[in-house]
Parts: structure tokens; sequence; C-alpha cells
């Protein structure tokens, strides 16, 4: 080591009344961003991560902490000291598992590290549902292509249970050790036995059925809930109905996504439903009673003399139910008033003289006639 040393605290980014926790925090910062194997080998980055590895060591051991903050750096207070011993004492497995998960081991952890299950795939498809059981929900059987667990194996692959045997490559871990030397220590990484593709057994007497692999490919019919009030491409997700991965695994899920037709007179806002109905001029004057298609069914609404275009009727509580909930929003109906492109001279009269019955200017030609009565409907 030289002699010429920055401050160890200063190297950290720590005060000198920090706790050993802070210490930690510190170090596992500094260490994830300057350690050489997320560096590509920097050299720079080496020596930095040497140095904050350096300072982490003597202040996280409370004898040496003590020494440095009364003396400072000194060949004679450290020359027994063994930096790379004590980094294994100060919880580098726990940092090398946070950096990068099991890749790092046995040097560093003396922790046994459990085997994850394997899980298989998981499957997207898609369901088509009207737009009335969008609103209210349903349950529908779906179908669909899936690595199903082999029923006369049971899944394990083998034809009886005395047919598998443990890896002989990697004990049956699942996993293959490789050791590497570096400056700090023995780091040893870990990767998938292709021997057993990870399952720790290999099977002697493999299945006629699936070949071994313990699933084959097949149909699969499902029923499944469709929530009242679901959106078009809203996904469901249905737990372990997806793909098995095999010995040992456990199955994907399966994702489906909801299409809701188009209704030929609704839309949909939010929870309300959009309609529209046509009247003439004659409903919208005088009213009338007419009936209307709802998603509960057919329904009397009530037309009031003298509605003009545009009037918005709002029939309360007849939309579609909230997702996941029980109210409902309304159905809201846009009025149009219809006005007639075409009259007999007969209709052309009694309009003359209801209009002059109110003193209305009208015209002469029944083409300026109609020009003068849009215009009216549009004030």
């Amino acid at each position: 080591m030289a002699s010429d040393k920055r401050d160890y605290y200063e190297v950290l980014g720590v005060s000198r009344d920090c706790s050993l926790d802070e210490l930690k925090k510190a170090y596992r910062r500094l260490a994830r961003r300057y350690h050489p194997d997320v560096n590509n080998g920097d050299q720079s980055a080496e020596e930095k991560f040497k140095e904050i590895s350096e300072a982490y060591a003597v202040l996280s051991n409370e004898e040496k902490r003590r020494q440095y903050d009364q003396f400072g750096f000194s060949r004679d207070l450290f020359k027994d000291f063994d930096f790379s011993s004590a980094f294994s004492e100060f919880g580098f497995g726990d940092i090398f598992d946070m950096f990068f998960g099991n890749s790092f081991g046995g040097g560093f952890s003396t922790r046994q590290r459990s085997r994850r299950q394997r899980r298989g795939s998981d499957i997207d498809i898609d369901i088509e549902c009207s737009f009335k059981e969008a609103a209210f929900g349903v349950k529908k059987e779906v179908e669909y292509l899936v690595n199903d667990i082999c029923e006369v194996c049971g899944g394990r692959g083998s034809a009886d249970e005395e047919g598998i045997i443990t890896c002989s490559v990697c004990g049956g871990t699942g996993q293959v050790r490789n050791a590497r030397q570096t400056f700090i220590g023995s780091i040893i990484t870990t990767s998938i036995c292709k021997n057993c593709q990870g399952t720790g057994k290999v099977i002697k007497n493999p299945c006629k059925k699936c070949g071994g692999n313990g699933y084959y490919r097949k149909k699969k019919k499902v029923k499944v809930d469709i929530p009242a009030g679901i959106h078009d491409m809203d996904r469901l997700r249905v737990r372990d109905k997806g793909s098995y991965g095999g010995i040992d695994s456990i199955n994907g899920d399966l994702f489906i996504t909801v299409r809701v037709k188009p209704h030929p007179a609704f839309k949909r806002d939010g929870d309300d439903v959009i309609s529209s109905v046509d009247i003439s001029f004659a409903q919208a004057s005088l009213g009338c009673r007419l009936q209307l298609e709802t998603l509960d069914g057919m329904e009397d609404v009530i037309i009031k003399p003298g509605t003009q275009p545009g009037t918005k009727i709002v029939l309360k509580s007849r939309g579609m139910v909230h997702l996941n909930g029980y109210r409902r929003g309304d159905h809201i109906v846009n009025v149009n008033v219809k006005i007639p492109t075409k009259l007999t001279q007969e209709e052309v009269d009694l309009l003359r003289r209801f209009a002059e019955g109110r003193e209305e200017i009208v015209s002469d030609g029944n083409s300026s006639f109609f020009s003068s009565l849009k215009d009216a409907f549009k004030k």
C-alpha cells in the first residue's frame, strides 16, 4: 500500500461519526458503481474499487477504525491487517447477492442457495363478447393450445418412479459452479447444468406418451368469468392455466384479451351508454310516447311537447355496470328532430297557414321555405 492515501471517510463519502449501517450503505452504493464486472474491466474503475474496499475494510473494523481515527493511516499500524480476509468478514456475500443475484457465491456467502422452481410459459389468447355481455358479465368457455401435464407419467417424464436419477454433473443442484480468483478472493459463478437442463435429475426410462418432457401439446378448454363492465381490450389473467414447464415445474398463466363487439345502436362513454332517436317536427312540437331499446330491453320514453333538437334524455341506471362494482351508469338518448325534405302541396299549405297564424315570414317557394324552416330549427 502507498503511504500517500486519501482520507477513508472521504473515499466513502461519509462523516467521521457515521454508523456501521451508514458505512455499509455507502460501500454498497460505490461498490456497485465501480465493480470491475460492471465496468468491462476498466482499469480506473478497478483501482477505485480497490480504494473503497480498503476504506470499508478498515472503518468497519471497530479496533482498526479507532486506530485510524487517532493516528491516521500508518504502515506500522496496519502491517498485520489482512485486507483480503477482512472483506469476507464484512458481509460481501450479501453485497454481491444484491448486485448480481445468484451469479456469485461460495467465496463470499455462507448462505445456502435454493434452486428456484421452474415455471412454464404464459399463453396469450383473444376472446370476443357482445356489448351486452360486456355490460353484465358472462361465463365463457375458451379453447387453446397448451403444453399440458402428461396424465400418464404425472408430469415427471419417466415411465416409472425408479427411472429418475440424480444428475451426475451437478449433483442434483441443477447448477454448475466455476471459480475464478480476484484480488479480493475467490468469486464463484453459477450456471444452469446443461446435462439436466437445470432440473437436477436425469430420466433413464422416458414416458412414451410425452417422450420424457412431462408434457405434450394439446387443446385445452377452460371456463372463464368475464366480469360485468369490462372494456374492449381489457386483459384477464387466469393463474396456472398456461403451459407446464416439465419435471418439478409449475404452470404459467393464461392471459385473455377481451374484444367487445360494437353495438349497432349503442356507444360507450365510461359507464354510460349513448344512443340517438329521430323524431319528426310534429312529434317534437306536440310530444309523443316512443319505445326505445336499452340494455334491459325495450322501454317507454316520453317525448315532451316542444322538445328541441339536441335534447338529451337521461335514463338513470340503464348503462354499463361499473367494473368490479354494482353501480350502473346512465343511458343517454340524443334526440334528433328530422326536417322533411319533401312535402305534399297539402302539407305545404298547412305549414304556411301555421306560420301565418304565428306571424312568421315564410317563402312562397318550396326550396326557400325549407331553407327558412331548417334555419329556424338551428336557432
